[in-house]
């Protein structure tokens, strides 16, 4: 666990994020950084997650890769891992999306090779 901490944690200082955390297909947290109730806020994400890929699959767009929101106060970008394994990393600065996309997409290739998240 402390590899996928250390990774997480790097994620954060390079992009500048706020807060990350890694869920399962079933909304249970495997691990968060910076974030309170980080509990419920995996399972409103899973959520997000499970209803964004049933709706590309009924429409048959394939599966979910990556996920992008963007608030009034930042954006919230979601990358499979692997498997139904997603990192969600959430960033007050919306202004190096381009960044924050790819070092998502990065850093869940990066966890995928970790047998906890296989």
């Amino acid at each position: 666990m402390n590899e996928i901490t250390t990774t997480l944690n790097d994620f954060l200082l390079h992009t500048k994020s706020s807060a990350a955390l890694i869920i399962n297909g079933k909304g249970k947290l495997i691990t968060s950084l910076h974030l309170d109730y980080a509990d419920s806020i995996a399972a409103m994400s899973s959520a997000i997650v499970s209803m964004s890929d049933k709706l590309l699959l009924d429409l048959e767009k394939g599966s979910l890769k990556q996920l992008f929101l963007k608030t009034s106060e930042g954006v919230i970008i979601g990358n499979k891992i692997s498997g139904t394994n997603f990192i969600i990393t959430f960033s007050k600065d919306g202004s190096n999306l381009g960044l924050l996309l790819r070092s998502t997409e990065e850093t869940a290739a990066e966890l995928s090779k970790n047998s906890l998240l296989k």
